[in-house]
């Protein structure tokens, strides 16, 4: 030990430099000073002891207490509070309750006013409020319940876990209410999704002349965040303005005034507060710009602020990743994840949904399935409803509908959600598997839970990729008759799908024509695909008339119509709607596909040659174009409205993007992996037309999930049975 850092041991108590101690290597040394004196035998000595150990903050020095304990032949009420306090502030709250019980059970010593407290504390941490209930009886049973503290730590137990009525009871059972009452029931409100009683409550706040605090404040901007009303958070700005000194000691007001103003979407007025913070930003801060920016649409400055962050906690790079996610991109989302996991730090439940949402939008499934595997199965997180919905939705927009199912079974009754069945359709609805979408929906009828508007939407597509026309025009009628829900215009366009898909289409138009409000685009596009499935131009010039008109700058719409004239061989019209389009500079979308291997996802463009095994992918799909010729096919090229040769235009239809993906996968893949592809377009007809028979071919099983729904391809047959 330096001479300069030794303490004086020699001129003061052990005790006394127990004052001025600064680590627990120092008190350690204290103990063996305790010892050499032969003061460890007196009770004073070791209660100051194992107070500053327990107390200290650092996980060592509530284990050296808890051993120091130990020894002790009789701990006094002090020691036994002082060891509870200190397991109620660290990572293992339960063993509060532990010593608590050991205490009643020895029976030397009672509890007193500062016990529960503690005890109550610690019980707000845990993960069921069993524990925190019991001590309730207890306090009641040792005439406790009157004590002003004691109240205040029950309002704050019931409010933890969400138990708003039972702390609002106990609040208006107080003869005496404090700041510490009025505080914490209304931070109890506004974190329990009732900010509109906080607010009122602060009115009786007023009422009984107590005057707010800081803490107040935090807890009333909370409340003005939840509401998205930014009206009234400028009135608290103001109280805090008026009552309140504004200095640059104001860090957690401050912040909590940023997070309102970024949670109402005012993005200037949270910059104005945040400029004044001037270095004294918190993490807190940071994090609320972040996702204020990323909510607001400006993914590109929220990732400026958090790259401008000196520290990062869990909050803010979640927050960056769910910006990414919640804008589409999904790509980034995935790879900051990573990251942060080579950071060392590990993810919460909000972080995991967020990255198991992106990876369900990209189709990721080996990133998906790793998740899974790490963080869920192997006992990371519990599986709670959220997560269980998050997995089931991924699975599902995946390609692995079966997996999903079987996980959907095996769920316990208690975690089924209408949001969980909700994703369970929609992912059936993808996948055209309308029998097991209808089955599925008589068991969530089964467990009493009461079908919404989103279920409907998902059952009806469900039907309408799976030719239920029947199921459909039934189960739309029951919305209103047995269900009270009114249809809405997402309903009405899956009518109109379904029909169309069906071949109803007169009926389809006529059921456009009575909706009671105007059809879509949406609408009118379902339209005019059916009428490209069915061939009939007629009534498909005039769907396309009407959707050129309400969305004249979508390039997809002019392609639509192009190709239903080009399937009945009027060129001329094609060509014509193909000239519209160029003379109003409206580009095609372009067409993009991608494949996951190994976690890493490659991206292919049409006639791309940028990827690092073009040269193979090229020797592929010449492999490929032989062997189809060779099985009879002929490329289907009605499309390529090119001007070019018709073996130019085989080359066009042969290099479309998703066949690239394709024979990547066929290069990289073992032999009995399935190929999974993403892409951003309807499949063509060529390329559904050619996967089928190279399933055959190669003896691999395909999954391609595109923008309306998923086909298997499998021994020469595809899932959808050419009704997509």
């Amino acid at each position: 030990m330096l001479p300069g850092k030794r303490l004086l041991l020699e001129n003061l108590s052990p005790t006394s430099l127990l004052e001025s101690c600064k680590s627990i290597k120092q008190a350690l040394q204290i103990h063996a000073q305790i010892i050499l004196t032969g003061l460890h035998h007196q009770i004073f000595s070791l209660s100051r002891l194992v107070s500053f150990l327990a107390l200290s903050g650092f996980r060592d020095g509530l284990d050296h207490s808890r051993l120091l304990f130990s020894q002790i032949d009789h701990p006094n009420l002090f020691i036994w509070n002082t060891m509870i306090r200190g397991y109620s502030r660290s990572e293992s709250p339960h063993e509060a309750i532990v010593l608590y019980k050991s205490m009643m059970a020895k029976g030397i010593v009672s509890p007193n006013n500062f016990t529960y407290p503690f005890l109550l504390n610690s019980c707000s941490r845990l993960s069921s409020g069993d524990p925190g209930r019991e001590i309730h009886c207890h306090i009641m049973k040792n005439g406790f319940e009157s004590d002003l503290f004691i109240r205040n730590s029950l309002i704050h137990f019931y409010s933890s876990f969400g138990s708003l009525e039972h702390a609002r009871n106990i609040f208006d059972g107080s003869l005496i209410r404090d700041l510490v009452s009025f505080n914490t029931l209304i931070n109890g409100l506004a974190r329990g999704g009732r900010p509109a009683d906080a607010l009122f409550l602060f009115g009786e706040m007023r009422v009984w002349g107590i005057e707010p605090d800081e803490f107040t404040y935090v807890a009333l901007l909370s409340a003005c965040s939840v509401l998205n009303d930014p009206k009234i958070g400028k009135k608290i700005h103001l109280f805090v303005y008026r009552k309140l000194s504004f200095d640059a000691s104001k860090v957690l007001l401050k912040s909590a005034l940023v997070d309102m103003y970024a949670k109402c979407g005012l993005m200037e007025m949270a910059d104005r507060v945040f400029s004044t913070m001037s270095g004294g930003e918190s993490t807190a801060a940071w994090s609320s710009m972040v996702t204020g920016y990323a909510r607001c649409g400006d993914i590109l400055k929220a990732r400026q602020f958090f790259d401008q962050m000196h520290e990062r906690d869990l909050v803010s790079w979640t927050a960056m990743i769910s910006g990414y996610s919640q804008m589409g991109w999904y790509r980034e989302a995935l790879e900051l994840f990573v990251e942060m996991e080579g950071m060392g730090i590990k993810p919460d439940e909000v972080t995991i949904v967020a990255v198991l949402s992106a990876c369900a939008r990209l189709g990721a499934l080996d990133s998906g399935r790793r998740l899974h595997h790490q963080y869920i199965e192997n006992g990371f997180f519990d599986c709670s409803a959220i997560l269980c919905t998050a997995i089931v939705d991924m699975y599902a927009k995946c390609g692995s509908i079966d997996v999903a199912l079987d996980i959907f079974h095996g769920i316990p009754g208690k975690l089924k959600t209408v949001f969980l069945f909700n994703s369970m359709l929609s992912g059936l609805a993808q996948h055209g598997l309308g029998k097991t979408a209808m089955r599925v929906l008589r068991e969530m009828e089964s467990v009493g839970l009461r079908a919404d508007e989103v279920t409907f939407v998902s059952a009806l597509c469900a039907c309408s990729h799976g030719g239920l026309v029947e199921e459909g025009n039934k189960l739309f009628y029951s919305m209103v008759n047995d269900h009270g829900i009114k249809p809405q215009i997402e309903h009405y366009g899956c009518m109109v799908d379904l029909l169309g898909r069906g071949g109803h289409l007169k009926e389809a138009y006529e059921f456009i024509q009575e909706m009671p409000f105007e059809a879509n685009s949406v609408i009118w596009r379902a339209l005019l695909g059916a009428c490209r499935i069915h061939g009939n131009v007629g009534m498909g010039e005039v769907a396309g008339k009407k959707l050129l008109e309400l969305d004249p700058d979508h390039g997809a719409r002019y392609v639509l119509l192009s190709n239903m004239l080009a399937d009945v061989n009027q060129w001329e019209e094609a060509r014509r709607v193909r000239k519209l389009m160029e003379d109003r500079g409206i580009q095609k979308p372009p067409g993009w596909s991608f494949i996951e291997l190994n976690g890493t996802l490659h991206w292919f463009l049409a006639s791309d040659n940028s990827h690092p095994q073009a040269k193979d992918i090229k020797l592929m799909l010449e492999d490929m174009s032989k062997r189809l010729k060779s099985a009879g096919y002929v490329p289907d090229t009605a499309h390529v409205l090119f001007d070019i040769d018709q073996e130019e235009k085989e080359i066009v239809v042969s290099h479309h993007s998703e066949k690239l993906a394709l024979a990547f996968g066929l290069i990289n893949f073992s032999p009995e992996a399935t190929i999974r592809i993403v892409k951003n377009l309807r499949i063509c007809g060529d390329c559904h037309s050619a996967f089928k028979l190279l399933s055959e071919i190669f003896r691999r099983e395909i999954v391609v999930r595109d923008t309306i729904r998923f086909h298997h391809f499998k021994k020469g047959l595809c899932s959808c049975m050419d009704y997509w």
